[in-house]
């Protein structure tokens, strides 16, 4: 189709005696140029060039809308583009009551309530607009910040390895693992560690050691993750290891890692750090996302996965952090080809050929003794070597796949059953050449 729409257009061209160059681009699958950012793609196939006097003459004999951007013209062809906002489909039909959706509630092991709210002595009190930036925090802050936030970190990290590991193709993969090594950037009091750890205890016997390094740029808040891991220690058989790196940032790159002694990890997580690298420093660190992927991701080891995980709020001067990091994780992705989406689903079928403004969200629920059900919305992606990620899920795709609780994968609408974006099948079976549920 793009061949023949460069020919047409060619044609048009010299109808006109117009001599210019041109470009026609792909919006579903070619790298579109930055300035493309900018403005709204509605249609299949964006031409373009450089010539602004061009632009009546073409809107009259093609009968195009022609825009005018800085010192070029652009026009679209094609089939429309579906969007998000016309895409917004209400889980209701019969077909779905049989879902299989990833399990999103869960209770805080006893030993770890107790330990929180009456050793510790946390405190349970929301306050999303306090602690939306954490550097700052007071003593009294930190104990909020445990009691309310640090449960809430612990269910989606558990949650979604709860998942995870209980894929048959990933417990192959590192059965043979005896130790292992998980990187926090942005860890606070480590919810996201200890609900990691807690589900290596729960699926992996063999491993006899895990080796910690944690990232912050709070002391009291890592002084608290010592205290956890610590307590832990007196429920696992196995040998932890943490190393605290106290390391105050305003970026990404600011991230110091000359204090980590290995650039191997089988686990690199960060849980609501970007959303307070863009509230803290305006719009200079608006590609935060996109920055994160390519610093770290190299530190990932062959059958290790990445978790970049955030709220799904904004702060005032960008746009919501779902879309942020959709748009920047698949352009990093674009650029390192050994790497690719494990979750959600939808992205690792179509990340490398998206650019739609994406919502995605998970809502995860935890009970402790403060609260029932305590609820957070986050957004999060999973990214792990090519090798990995295709001994685990093939690229097959029969099904609307859940991005939230209401809206399907505009790349998905058209198929007959829906599925959860967010869940990964227990295991799978080659069948003539390709990957089957077992």
């Amino acid at each position: 189709m793009k061949e023949y729409l460069e020919k047409h257009i060619k044609d048009i061209f010299n109808s006109l005696g117009i001599k210019v160059p041109f470009k026609v681009y792909n919006c579903n699958v070619d790298t579109l140029p930055d300035w493309t950012k900018q403005i709204q793609l509605t249609n299949e196939f964006i031409v373009y060039c450089h010539d602004i006097s061009l632009k009546q003459r073409l809107q009259v004999f093609t009968g195009k809308n022609i825009f005018q951007y800085e010192n070029f013209i652009y026009w679209f062809e094609g089939n429309r583009i579906v969007t998000l906002e016309n895409v917004k489909i209400k889980v209701i039909d019969n077909n779905n009551k049989n879902i299989k959706c990833l399990k999103t509630n869960t209770r805080l092991p006893s030993f770890l309530d107790d330990f929180i709210y009456n050793q510790l002595r946390a405190i349970y009190a929301p306050n999303f607009q306090r602690f939306d930036y954490n550097l700052n925090l007071t003593n009294e802050d930190i104990l909020k910040y445990l009691g309310t936030y640090f449960p809430r970190s612990y269910a989606e990290s558990f949650c979604i390895f709860d998942n995870i590991f209980q894929n048959k193709e990933y417990q192959q993969a590192i059965s043979k693992k005896s130790i292992l090594n998980i990187l926090s950037v942005g860890s606070g009091t480590g919810g996201d560690i200890i609900g990691l750890i807690i589900a290596i205890e729960k699926y992996f016997q063999q491993v006899s050691k895990i080796n910690i390094y944690a990232i912050d740029g709070n002391f009291e808040a890592l002084t608290i993750l010592i205290k956890l891991v610590d307590n832990f220690r007196n429920h696992t058989s196995k040998i932890i290891n943490i190393n605290t790196i106290k390391s105050i940032f305003s970026s990404v790159s600011d991230i110091t890692s000359d204090k980590i002694i290995t650039n191997e990890f089988d686990f690199i997580l960060s849980f609501k750090l970007i959303c307070e690298i863009i509230t803290m420093d305006n719009e200079n660190n608006n590609n935060s996302y996109y920055d994160f992927i390519i610093k770290f991701l190299p530190m990932l080891k062959k059958n290790g996965l990445c978790i970049l995980l955030d709220v799904t709020t904004k702060s005032n001067h960008t746009r919501y952090n779902p879309i942020l990091m959709n748009r920047q994780v698949n352009q990093a992705l674009r650029e390192l080809d050994n790497y690719k989406s494990l979750l959600p689903i939808s992205c690792n079928i179509y990340e490398k050929q998206c650019y739609f403004d994406c919502f995605n969200q998970q809502i995860f629920t935890v009970t402790h003794q403060k609260q029932t059900n305590d609820k957070s919305k986050v957004t999060y992606r999973v990214i792990g070597h090519n090798d990995l990620v295709n001994k685990i899920v093939s690229n097959a795709n029969d099904s609307k796949l859940l991005v939230n609780n209401r809206n399907i994968c505009p790349h998905t609408v058209n198929y007959l059953k829906t599925e959860d974006a967010y869940f990964l099948k227990q295991s799978y079976k080659r069948i003539k050449g390709e990957l089957k549920e077992n």
